[in-house]
This record gives C-alpha cells, structure tokens and sequence, in this order.
C-alpha cells in the first residue's frame, strides 16, 4: 500500500504561517523504533490523542509527513464552535434518547476541552473567548438558527437569538436577517495552537517525527508495523488522524470523507471606524448558506474571509478566490478588496451524514476524521476519544459510535461530485435564501 504524499505548502505562505510562534524542534525519523501507540497526522486531532495518552503514561510516537499543523488544522480560519453541525434532536433522533443526550453533552463540551488545554500548557495562540455567532439568510436561515436556539435552550445552555438591529450593532453587516451568538464560542491563532499542542506533547515524553510520511501499514503478528521513508516504527496500536489529506495509504479510509477545498482572504489590518464597526466583539462568524462564508479577526484587526474556491486544484491565484471576494464586497460593501495580504487554500472533511466518524478498522487501528469545518473544538475532542479507545479497547457511550469503515457510493466519480453540488447549493442560495 502507498501513501499519498503532496510536497506543496501552502501554509508557509498563510497569514497564519507568517505570524505563528517557531516550531518546537523535531526532525524525520532516521531508525526504527518501537512504541505503544502510534499516532499518523499531527493535526489537532492527533496531536489532542498523543497529548491524552502521554498524560495516562503511554509511550506516544506522531509521525507526520510534513510539519504540525500543516493540514487543516493549520490553515483553518481559528473559530472555536460548538456542537456539531446538526441540531441537537436530530442527534438524539438518531441514535437514541440515553445515548444522543450524551453526545450531545460530549460535543458541547468540546470548547471547554480547548480552553483548558489552553491554559493548562500555557499555550501562547491568541485565544479570544468573545462567543461565535451564526447568521441567518432568510427565512430559511432563521429556521435553523430558531431551532438551535430554541434546542440548547431546552438543555440549558443559553445560545441567543440575535434580530437583524443586533447583526447590524454586533457584525456591522444589514446583509443577513437575524442569527444568533453562543458564548461557549471563541476564536484563537490556529497554528499556534497546533504548534503549542505539539511543544505540550514532546514535554510529555512523546516523539514527533517531521518530514516523515507514513507509506504503509501492516498487522504483523501481534503489532503494527509502519514504514515510513527512512525507517520503520512497530507498535500495538495505530490511530490515523489524517483527515482532508487522507490518502491511499490504507484502501477505502479516503473514501469515506468527501475532501473540499476552501479559501481564505486576508485583508490588510483595518483602519479607523471599519475596524470599529465590523465585529467589535471580535466573536468569529459563519452564516447559514448552503455554500458559507465565515470570517472574523486576526490580533492585528486584519478581517479574516473564508469561502469556497473557484477550482478543486490548490492553486494561490487571485482568480481562484473572486467567488470569496465577490461575497466578502456583498457582506461588507466599505471593505476594499484590493487591499489583501495573504490568501490560502486548505480541504476540509465533509461526511455524507454530518457528522465526524470514529471507525475501528481492525484490532488495534483507529481513525478519526470528518470534522466538517468545525474541526478546531471537534478534532481536539476527538483526539480524546481515539485515546480512551486506545486505553479502554471499547466503545464510548458517550460519543459517536465506534464503527468500521464506510465507502462513499461512486466515490471514484467525487470529483464530478464536489462540483455538481456546489453548483446545486449556489442554484439554492440564489433561489431560497
């Protein structure tokens, strides 16, 4: 089996790269060792499991086929969200009254989780616990953010409807109808977080190894042997937390996801009363269109603007982001455009039922991927999950279920797929707002 492996880096390039604190020092596995538990993609989600483990004593190794945080988790526009995307009933619809509440109760902890993280190891990443706010675009957009409301309200979580005065006041936008703020939210420097993760796992005693792409995986006796380019790593067991860029090191775990390439523009800082008006909470935000937009703040007041792209190639050309840039003008008419410091592209995970997936795909090996966008809170989280599972080798009642590996029907034809459905969603924003 090999691996997939892409040598371009786009977040070296990112707002988020040129303004991160210095990597903790690393470097490529050169021999072969052995540990415990393995852990492959340094993202937040593998970096959140070797971090849970190296607490309960367990020798950890990470390898990564470039650097921590270069994914998803390093490119992402930093907004802490809770829950996941579905509503709360359709959770407890789906799997049950005692086991659908728990979960609940799981995912809407997983901010919580960051925050103590945070402080626990001291992490220097611009953490701003200002709340996130989800916008409504007509009535259809009222309609869930109504039902959000209303189903953490029934739980006694305070998430409060915003009317279109309160959007004007709070985001400086009279582009949408009304929304709502969940102060469970916040926002922070992702790649700073990613990287205080990694210096938090190596002062715990867990190796990471940059540069150093997993190429296969095999059960051989009683561990698993993982090759990589310059040496070879046995252990009991394996947790795989590659997520968007999940390759064709092991037959079928990327074709349960749909990878889907998204934008960010990042404007020059902003000045005088636009710096003021727009978000002067500085929560992060995202609407309820079928293709969203989400934005918000960098510590140096340059607005922050994430959009899908125009091709599915990670290409850092202007014309690729004119959809973004055409929005951004829609959402903030005074925001000059031209004015841009950085612009980058990263995939995120999708999952077919919205939800991230935890899989047991043999004895031993684990997955967890998915995150659809929420992936700062929900990676983090379920980096913890993978570790319990890791350590206790049973399902967890209190979070998804623990399953094996699901293929996406027709998935070689994705491609075709992306782009007949973002073709659809922009047909259903334009007709039902």
């Amino acid at each position: 089996m090999t691996a997939w492996y892409q040598s371009s880096c786009h977040i070296k390039t990112s707002l988020w790269g040129k303004t991160a604190n210095s990597l903790p020092v690393m470097t490529a596995l050169k021999d072969d060792i052995n540990v415990d538990v393995l852990v492959i993609g340094a993202g937040f989600c593998g970096l959140s499991a070797a971090l849970h483990l190296a607490e309960k004593g367990v020798e950890v190794g990470v390898v990564e086929a470039h650097e921590p945080g270069w994914g998803a988790s390093g490119r992402n526009g930093g907004q802490i969200i809770p829950g996941l995307k579905i509503f709360p009933d359709e959770i407890v619809s789906r799997f049950g009254s005692e086991r659908g509440e728990r979960i609940v109760n799981t995912v809407s902890a997983a901010p919580k989780m960051v925050y103590d993280l945070i402080q626990k190891y001291k992490i220097d990443c611009d953490l701003r616990r200002t709340g996130w706010i989800q916008l409504a675009k007509g009535p259809v957009g009222m309609k869930t953010t109504d039902a959000h409301v209303q189903q953490w309200g029934n739980r006694n979580i305070s998430v409060k409807a915003l009317s279109f005065d309160d959007i004007q006041k709070k985001v400086g936008t009279s582009a949408y109808t009304g929304g709502l703020i969940d102060e469970r939210g916040g926002n922070l420097h992702p790649l700073k977080y990613a990287r205080g993760l990694a210096k938090a796992c190596i002062s715990l005693g867990v190796s990471i190894f940059c540069d150093t792409p997993a190429t296969s995986v095999k059960r051989i006796g009683n561990r698993w042997v993982i090759k990589t380019l310059n040496g070879t790593i046995k252990s009991e067991t394996v947790i795989i937390c590659t997520n968007g860029y999940t390759g064709s090191m092991l037959p079928g775990l990327s074709q349960s996801i749909i990878p889907v390439l998204t934008g960010v523009i990042a404007t020059t800082p902003l000045t005088g009363s636009l710096k003021d008006k727009i978000l002067p909470g500085r929560q992060g935000v995202a609407d309820t269109r079928r293709l969203l937009s989400w934005f918000g703040f960098d510590c140096e007041n340059r607005l922050l603007f994430g959009s899908r792209v125009n091709s599915q190639k990670e290409l850092i050309d202007k014309k690729n982001f004119t959809f973004g840039l055409r929005r951004m003008k829609e959402i903030f008419p005074k925001v000059d455009n031209t004015n841009l410091s950085h612009m980058w592209t990263g995939r995120v995970a999708l999952t077919l039922d919205h939800v991230p997936h935890v899989h047991k795909l043999a004895d031993g090996l684990y997955s967890g991927l998915g995150f659809n966008g929420r992936g700062v809170a929900m990676a983090t989280m379920m980096g913890e999950i993978l570790a319990n599972h890791c350590i206790l080798n049973k399902d967890n009642n209190n979070f998804l279920p623990l399953t094996s590996m699901p293929k996406i029907p027709f998935n070689r034809f994705r491609g075709i797929g992306v782009a007949v459905a973002l073709s659809w969603k922009r047909m259903m924003d334009t007709a039902r707002p």
